[in-house]
């Protein structure tokens, strides 16, 4: 996450403050190394490094004990981004100093715990947090008086880093260790508010906040902080309050103009007599889309192809559907084979839902009496019937960010319950899962099962489990190709190349993405370079193939978590400020090739898009995207997204348009017909990184567009039951609409695996071609409309 490496830079800001007293009087010299090491110092301050670095080699040349020279010449290769070359100084620094007296000798101890903290910035610029929070920590124990020392500790602990699960309460530790020293340490007061903020403790954080406010002097973290906790909570008088105020003290702070912007748009805009240095405009508002001064609530759209009236309407309280979970995965599936489509929403550490469609328009939480309510919550949740005997199975991932853990496999008895058979079907994989995805990767018949791991950079290796046919699973990724060790997030399975074997993609946070062309005997081949695929995504997130212009060939889109100072950038001009905070929409040119279209087709945002997926939300024949976002920070409040296929090439965002646009921290958004009224719902579980940052799922009910629509329940004979990778190709009139059956992507969850297909005002499909995964192609002619049809492999309806 983009966010992260804000926490990570702000806290090398911090240490580089620490570090860089360069007028700290060195040890007594002779002359002639005085003058050397001063010349080093000179030299550093105008900038020329090799002039600086020459000096204090010539220093240590002169006397390998010369500690400041060698902790100057460490701080010079740091400069120049020499950091392997730094940490070879640093080590033989440490070690030189250790040697001394530390009880007795103030100034080597004080030497030494500066050696530790300089180490530690050294560390967290190669991204090795784990040896940067023991250097930290190490540095405090040769001087535990060191308050900058363990504010910048706490700062680390509890920063949500890319590759280090932050521990909250060791953090606070950390701030009320400096408070109990230094009564009046401002920042110490800040961050210890933030840390309980984070932790839940929001009232004792603002009354925190506000003692700093009050009693100290006037800060701008600290109103900034304040006027968050308003805005969360409602009170968005007082949150226009404290943002004005930290604009005061912080002008044209973007983050802060951003949340005034949001607390004025939920109060009906902007007042008329506001001062222009507390405004900014968004695009959509100079475009006339939106009302100026934000007034988001009654949009005004000026653009013909797009819907006069909301479509959507969040039904979720009204359902008991609005769990405070931690919003993760969700999974729709008819689990009870009564027609109805079921819906489970899982989170971190809490139990899971798992809402039953009770036919008449309300759902029941049976979690409990089906036997998943798992107090361990999880990451990602797919349904599949994995051993094809009628009846929707579960799997959840977990993990993630949080470090190893087991997963679950739930085989469903058929009876509305499920058993938890995870260690002897073998798929328990612990590691550090993120996404999975299900797939008959060698059309036996069976569904196959991948799992992204080692997000958190600890080298796990991602799992491909081949399905035996017996209820068991053997992890066969090594010897097929595909045992990615990178920082996998996301992944998803479809056949881009049109040869009949499922491709594989994988998405790796901070790293190079990969697709994996399915060579069929076994084998997998990374095809990356060659596919034009090989554009460097900073912070993609999820993926998934789906075929935006129907043209039977699928397409790859990546979402991307791009920083909030990157979003609100493209919130004012329309765009993306920077190539790497933005998502990416790879077209397939039919050759085994792509080229990258997100520019020309309107995707070229910033969005911190933790969760994506698509479905046609207006039931004319072309898929849409949803983008659930959000970000660690308790004060990034960015709107979700609804990009609207124009059927041209291009999307539009069309999030108000159709009363979408939460604010909140989404992650596994998920499509279906709840109500089987041919419009697909959306579900969004919604949850941020720290247990004080949780919001209630949304469940957004489709009122519909009024287009026509058919909607397929594929059932496998030869192939695997729920047909998934079958390539479904209807044709209407002059019109050609394609999909492809998918067993999870985004966010680690499942679409509806029946597929809701709109067909605008189209009045009979006049062909439908199912190419199953065994290879048998059913051909199926002039079908009515507005009906659900289950279609069984190889024969007749």
């Amino acid at each position: 996450m983009t966010i992260m490496r804000q926490f990570y830079f702000i806290f090398l800001i911090l240490l580089i403050i620490a570090g860089c007293d360069t007028d700290t009087p060195p040890d007594k010299m002779d002359p002639e190394l005085a003058a050397q090491y001063q010349r080093g110092i000179d030299a550093l301050d105008r900038r020329a490094f090799a002039e600086a670095e020459q000096a204090f080699q010539t220093c240590l040349q002169m006397d390998a004990n010369a500690h400041d020279a060698r902790m100057q010449l460490a701080r010079t290769y740091i400069r120049q981004l020499k950091f392997a070359a730094a940490e070879v100084e640093l080590q033989m620094l440490i070690g030189l100093l250790k040697q001394h007296r530390l009880e007795t000798d103030a100034r080597a101890k004080d030497k030494l715990s500066r050696a530790y903290l300089t180490l530690a910035q050294v560390f967290s610029y190669q991204q090795r947090f784990s040896d940067s929070t023991a250097a930290l920590t190490n540095a405090l124990e040769v001087n535990p008086g060191d308050t900058d020392a363990r504010i910048r500790l706490g700062y680390f602990l509890g920063a949500p880093q890319q590759m280090l699960v932050p521990d909250l309460s060791a953090s606070k530790r950390q701030f009320e260790k400096v408070l109990e020293l230094e009564p009046n340490n401002l920042e110490a007061m800040l961050q210890l508010g933030l840390a309980e903020f984070r932790l839940g403790e929001a009232e004792k954080a603002a009354a925190r906040f506000e003692n700093i406010i009050q009693n100290y002097r006037r800060h701008s973290g600290a109103y900034y902080y304040l006027g968050v906790y308003h805005l969360r909570h409602g009170n968005l008088e007082k949150a226009v309050t404290n943002f004005k105020a930290s604009l005061r003290l912080k002008p044209r702070d973007p983050e802060t103009l951003w949340n005034l912007w949001t607390a004025y748009s939920k109060l009906g805009g902007y007042p008329e007599k506001l001062p222009e240095e507390f405004k900014i405009q968004t695009e959509w508002e100079q475009e006339g889309r939106v009302e100026a001064g934000g007034k988001i609530g009654s949009p005004v759209f000026q653009s013909s192809n797009l819907p006069s009236k909301s479509q959507f309407t969040n039904v979720a309280p009204d359902l008991k559907m609005d769990k405070v979970d931690g919003g993760r995965g969700s999974a729709w599936g008819d689990y009870d084979n009564d027609g109805d489509e079921d819906i489970v929403a899982v989170g971190t550490y809490q139990p899971h839902a798992l809402y039953r469609n009770n036919g008449d328009g309300t759902f029941t939480n049976v979690a409990e009496q089906a036997g998943i309510a798992d107090p361990r919550g999880g990451w990602g949740s797919l349904f599949a019937d994995y051993d094809n005997d009628g009846s929707l199975d579960l799997y959840i991932t977990r993990g993630g960010w949080s470090g190893a853990a087991e997963n679950t496999l739930y085989h469903n008895n058929g009876d509305g319950t499920f058993s938890d058979v995870t260690h002897a079907a073998g798929v328990a994989d612990p590691q550090s899962s993120f996404c999975a995805a299900w797939a008959d990767y060698d059309n036996d018949g069976y569904l196959d099962l991948y799992i992204a791991d080692g997000v958190i950079g600890d080298g796990a290796a991602n799992v491909l489990y081949h399905n035996n046919g017996d209820g068991t699973f053997t992890n066969i990724a090594e010897s097929a190709g595909v045992a990615n060790t990178g920082n996998s997030l996301g992944t998803a399975w479809g056949d881009y190349d049109k040869d009949g074997y499922i491709d594989l993609h994988v998405v790796n946070f901070g790293q190079s993405n990969v697709l994996y062309r399915n060579n069929g005997d076994g084998t997998f081949t990374d095809v990356t370079p060659t596919t034009g695929m090989n554009l460097p995504v900073t912070d993609a997130f999820v993926t998934f193939f789906l075929d935006v212009d129907n043209d039977a060939d699928l397409d790859i889109f990546i979402s991307n978590s791009g920083s909030f100072q990157a979003f609100i950038a493209g919130q004012i001009t329309g765009t993306a400020p920077h190539d790497g905070d933005r998502q990416v929409l790879y077209r397939n040119n039919g050759d085994g090739t792509f080229t990258d279209v997100t520019r020309e087709s309107g995707l070229y945002h910033a969005f911190g898009a933790m969760g994506a997926n698509f479905g046609d939300i207006d039931s004319d024949g072309y898929l849409d995207i949803y983008l659930a976002t959000g970000a660690p920070q308790m004060g990034r409040l960015e709107r979700d997204a609804l990009f609207r296929n124009n059927g041209d090439g291009t999307f539009t965002d069309a999030t108000f348009a159709f009363g979408l646009g939460n604010i909140g921290k989404g992650h596994g958004v998920t499509f279906g017909d709840v109500d089987t009224d041919g419009d697909v719902d959306i579900y969004v579980p919604v949850g941020g990184a720290f247990i004080g940052d949780q919001w209630h799922n949304l469940f957004y009910q489709n009122a519909g567009a009024g287009n026509n629509w058919l909607t397929l329940k594929l059932v496998g004979v030869k192939s695997n039951r729920d047909g998934i990778g079958a390539k479904v190709t209807l044709r209407v009139g002059n019109r050609v609409i394609y999909r492809e059956v998918s067993g999870g992507c985004g966010f680690g969850s499942t679409n509806s695996l029946s597929l809701e297909i709109g067909l605008k005002a189209h009045t009979k499909v006049d062909t439908l071609e199912i190419v199953w995964p065994s290879g048998q192609v059913d051909t199926h002619r002039d079908l009515s409309v507005n009906q659900k049809l289950v279609v069984t492999e190889g024969k007749d309806l």
